[in-house]
């Protein structure tokens, strides 16, 4: 399995047969109110095909009007029901409790607790299962995740606004405990408000600090723009979790 961060959300993942991407959005930019930290991976361009697109919901930066309008005719996008702006491209309604398959990846639509229709992605694919949490705060539901699967790579939104807009760190260490995935991907950390004084950012080496401190066994695995994690179910299983990455610019 190849997991690829594309900036802020944008998660490519890849399996022997497939190619499946997740929340797409490659403006440099951001909007009025929030602008990026970090240029987003060139890498994007060069991709030919996919079998899928998955949303998490419809905020500007989950979703690339652009990027989804070239590949709406060439695969099926997904998206939450009650979602307005992926209509436009023709999108899958899904919601909490769907299943469906793509290619080589059997995927379940899970809970997410947003300011708007969300949803978050369980993902099971060469004996390997992933939590694709979109943007969302930590909750109850958590647990019942836990309870019904047992999750291999956790990819978590961990930042925080005023207001918050999805968890923070202290959400994360919640769900880390409820989850107790092997690894975990930051995501959500290269967007952030064009007003200062409203972020309070999130030191990926004091979240690991405090994931050893609370003697979770969860390893943080920090991915910028354009890495990627490469992982096996053997790893997992001999928990060697041999990770190589590569960087592509």
């Amino acid at each position: 399995m190849k997991i690829q961060l594309l900036g802020n959300c944008t998660i490519l993942l890849s399996s022997k047969n497939s190619q499946i991407l997740f929340d797409p959005y490659f403006n440099n930019f951001g909007n009025l109110l929030y602008k990026r930290t970090t240029n987003v991976s060139n890498y994007y361009k060069d991709i030919k095909h996919l079998d899928a697109i998955l949303l998490s919901h419809d905020h500007f930066d989950h979703m690339d009007i652009k990027f989804l309008s070239k590949f709406k005719d060439k695969c099926s996008i997904y998206a939450p029901k009650w979602s307005l702006k992926p209509l436009i491209f023709r999108s899958k309604p899904v919601w909490i409790g769907d299943k469906f398959v793509v290619g080589d990846f059997s995927i379940t639509v899970v809970r997410a607790n947003h300011i708007c229709p969300a949803v978050g992605y369980i993902i099971k694919s060469e004996d390997l299962t992933l939590y694709f949490a979109g943007d969302t705060y930590y909750g109850k539901f958590m647990k019942d995740i836990s309870e019904k699967y047992t999750i291999n790579i956790a990819m978590l939104p961990i930042t925080h606004y005023l207001p918050p807009m999805t968890m923070g760190e202290r959400g994360a260490l919640l769900c880390l405990r409820e989850l107790n995935p092997r690894f975990l991907i930051p995501m959500h950390q290269d967007i952030i408000q064009r007003f200062q004084f409203a972020n309070s950012t999130i030191a990926i080496n004091e979240l690991n600090d405090k994931i050893r401190s609370k003697k979770l066994s969860t390893k943080l695995i920090h991915l910028n723009n354009g890495e990627i994690f490469n992982i096996n179910s053997n790893e997992i299983e001999n928990k060697k979790a041999i990770s190589t990455f590569k960087r592509l610019e």
